[in-house]
């Protein structure tokens, strides 16, 4: 197959296989040679932050000298986007080779009764393949949804980290924080080191418990750990105490607050691979050893979160307008934190698509505490985006704004755009409408 075809072929497979495990994925794996073993593993899961998470720590080990890959999903606009190393995404003929590879694989274990994978078990595997055959140092998995049942978890890590635990996906999930961080949970493993951004909630104690059942060293991040000294025209400014070094002049590009803790998340994986790489001990840390060697690494601690860029993350992509992925409750709530304390008095219009299968009556709820001169409502492609007349009718029992709306993706930026002189345009919901607006050329 091209690679038109060969893209044709994996969207077409069905998003979930046909049995839950990973006793099939293992054996595909397996005549494939284990390509997931052949470099160290670090291994994300959560609600929110996982793509920023592995972004700033991709970029600081990049900054180091290290080759690294990264495997996230969903991609915006290209499915290439889903694997790439050292920020570049694998090429149309390397997808058409690692794409005949897996695909030879899948059926020849096909022809002994093995079932074939799910689209993002497919997916997973071409990434695999991809990483060993350009020889990476490290690559980074992120879980496509969950944990313990995820395709990614068949990965032997060197480390694990769970960046947050929300309420979303719970048709499979469960109703509860608990339920979900129980299965976020289930990435950790037997005396690998793992990290969690502890947000004082129940979930805190499902990560503890399970992380102490299975056996692996856990390390709670906090928001107490970390303090923003400045916001400027162009970056945030910040401090960090890790408990093993206190970082005093830390940057990173103004864009989320939230990104703050997502940077100091990877602040702690990065001291973690560097502890491993090492070998150090408890007693490098008693006599400074560890003090000593993260002097060595600051400069590439700071270039990689100063370079970092995640696209879709309040991203600014004209004067006056961003796009922000926020897609669930616990992402919108950060949403609205940053426009609450970075655009506190500016005019703002708010242009939302959002998917029907997510809670939007309390994404909505919250949106409407922010004071927008105008709200736009459009519909994403796709039969997931929820109808435009029953968002509008939700905003309209909360918000004061003005309402209006577009059947039309375009139509409705253009709108909204033209509307933008002093105001700031901030378009969000939806991944799938972030996706859409950046193939538009926006």
């Amino acid at each position: 197959m091209n690679y038109k075809e060969s893209v044709e072929y994996v969207l077409s497979i069905p998003l979930f296989a046909d049995k839950l495990g990973t006793d099939c994925l293992n054996q595909i794996l397996e005549r494939l040679g284990h390509p997931e073993r052949s470099y160290p593993v670090i291994h994300i899961a959560g609600t929110n932050g996982k793509g920023s998470t592995c972004a700033f720590l991709s970029s600081m080990l990049q900054a180091t000298g290290y080759r690294v890959g990264m495997f996230t999903s969903p991609h915006l606009i290209k499915i290439n986007e889903r694997m790439q190393i050292d920020e570049k995404t694998i090429s149309d003929n390397e997808w058409t080779e690692v794409f005949g590879e897996v695909m030879h694989a899948v059926e020849q274990a096909k022809q002994d009764g093995i079932a074939h994978p799910s689209f993002f078990e497919f997916v997973f595997l071409m990434a695999a393949v991809y990483f060993r055959k350009q020889q990476v140092d490290y690559a980074i998995f992120e879980t496509g949804m969950g944990g313990r049942l995820d395709a990614t978890n068949v990965v032997q890590p060197a480390l694990t980290i769970i960046t947050s635990v929300g309420m979303d996906h719970m048709q499979y999930l469960g109703n509860t924080l608990d339920q979900i961080a129980f299965e976020k949970a289930g990435i950790m493993k037997k005396n690998v080191p793992a990290l969690f951004f502890d947000r004082k909630d129940t979930a805190t104690q499902v990560i503890v418990c399970q992380a102490d059942k299975v056996g692996a060293p856990l390390r709670l991040v906090e928001k107490s750990q970390y303090k923003i000294s400045k916001i400027s025209e162009k970056t945030i400014d910040f401090s960090f105490e890790s408990g093993y070094y206190r970082y005093c002049e830390l940057n990173i590009r103004k864009t989320a607050l939230y990104q703050v803790e997502n940077a100091v998340l990877a602040i702690e994986a990065y001291e973690q691979l560097l502890i491993q790489k090492n070998g150090m001990t408890e007693e490098d840390f008693e006599d400074e050893s560890f003090c000593q060697l993260i002097d060595k690494h600051i400069d590439n601690i700071q270039t990689g979160l100063l370079h970092m860029v995640w696209k879709g993350r309040m991203q600014c992509i004209g004067s006056h307008i961003y796009v922000d992925g926020a897609h669930n409750e616990e992402a919108i709530e950060a949403f609205c934190h940053t426009l609450e304390v970075m655009f506190p008095t500016e005019h703002k219009i708010l242009l939302f698509a959002v998917s029907k299968d997510k809670d939007y009556e309390t994404m909505i709820r919250r949106l409407s505490e922010i004071t927008f001169d105008e709200v736009i409502i459009v519909r994403y492609e796709g039969s997931r985006s929820a109808q435009i007349e029953t968002v509008r009718r939700t905003f309209g029992q909360f918000s004061k704004s003005k309402i209006t709306s577009f059947d039309d993706i375009r139509d409705g930026f253009e709108y909204a755009k033209n509307h933008v002189k002093d105001q700031y345009l901030f378009c969000v919901g939806s991944l799938y409408l972030v996706g859409n607006l950046l193939s538009l050329g926006v």
